[in-house]
This record gives C-alpha cells, structure tokens and sequence, in this order.
C-alpha cells in the first residue's frame, strides 16, 4: 500500500492500493505537470477544459491541489499526464514543496485582465520553483482568459516568457477551449525531448 496526501482534505491521507499504482503506471510514458498561478487565474477551469472539455462558470477554490489524469498520444507514444492544479491561496504555499517535487513539467498561468498576476509568477511562482530546484525542466506560459478584455499586451507577456526561461507562451481562454490543448501539447513535446523519449 501507498499513502498519499488526499487533494480534496487537506492533511488528510489516502490509501492507494498496489493495483492502482500498477493502473497508474502502465499506461507508457507518465508525466507530472505542476499548474502554478495565482488563484482565480483559472488554472482549475484550463485543466478541466482540457481533460474533459467542460467550462464551469462558478469559481470552485482549489484546496491544497487537484489532480487530474490524462492518457494523449504524440508521435504514436502514448502520454499518461498527471495534472497537479496547486493552489494559489498564500496559506498553501507552505505544501508546495511537496507538490512540486518529481515535476517533469511546468505550467505557469496568469490571467490577462490582471497584470498583477503576471508579475507574482516571477516575484513568486518562479522564485519558489526555484527554490525547490525545478526550474529547468519544460514550461509554458498561459495568458488565461483572452476571451475577456486584456489588460496585458503580448509583448509584455513574451518577456515574461523569456524571463521564465525562453519557454513558449499561448493565450488562452478556458471557457471557449481557445488554445488550451495546444498549451498542453506543446509542454508534452518538450517533455518528450527534454527525458530522450
């Protein structure tokens, strides 16, 4: 048996059985992508656009972390991603350390009507990621929320992403899917290329 950190009870663990971990890691090539960003930047609604194509029009806070599960093929190789939706809440950043170790990719996002939330990925996202030395594996950069009226210009946003580590950067939109699968890809293929598969 396995125990892990429960994502929808804080601090509470959950028994994995053997077979699960066996289901969970059989399915060819597994990544885990950590989803880092200030709250209510959408993270949530981008991972469930993603994995289940579906748009909530509520806010659901996130406690601690989500995770999600997703099989794509890329090149014939089938890719069991596993989703970790971090919290952007200042009273779980004490967790991330545990939630960002085994990371083999990065998704930072801030919302486009808030430049606020760009300048905390590099004030705060980026500093703890790389803190906690995982700074170099792949990433992308989501501008969320493009179908709202922006307040960041593209060109601001390029420069984040060169500051973040010349990593590629998409303007999205979780309620319309506009750019969301493309963003996941992408991050998929440097995967790829980054571990020699």
């Amino acid at each position: 048996m396995m125990y892990v950190l429960d994502p929808t009870r804080m601090g509470i663990m959950s028994e994995i059985s053997d077979k699960d971990i066996q289901i969970m890691y059989t399915e060819g090539i597994v990544f885990k992508v950590i989803v880092v960003g200030d709250a209510e930047v959408g993270k949530t609604s981008l991972v469930r656009q993603h994995t289940k194509a579906k748009f909530d029009n509520e806010y659901q806070t996130t406690v601690g972390v989500n995770i999600a599960k997703e099989t794509i093929e890329i090149d014939d190789k089938k890719i069991s991603l596993l989703i970790w939706d971090i919290a952007g809440q200042v009273q779980f950043y004490m967790l991330h350390k545990v939630y960002f170790n085994g990371a083999n990719g990065i998704i930072y996002v801030f919302d486009q009507t808030r430049p606020s939330t760009l300048a905390n990925l590099k004030q705060n996202w980026f500093r703890k990621i790389s803190e906690y030395g995982v700074s170099k594996v792949p990433a992308v950069l989501i501008g969320n929320k493009s179908d709202l009226k922006p307040k960041v210009i593209k060109p601001t946003a390029q420069t984040m992403a060169k500051t973040l580590g010349e990593i590629p950067y998409y303007e999205t939109s979780a309620k319309l899917g506009k750019h969301v699968d493309d963003a996941f890809r992408k991050l998929c293929e440097l995967m790829l290329v980054a571990n020699k598969l």
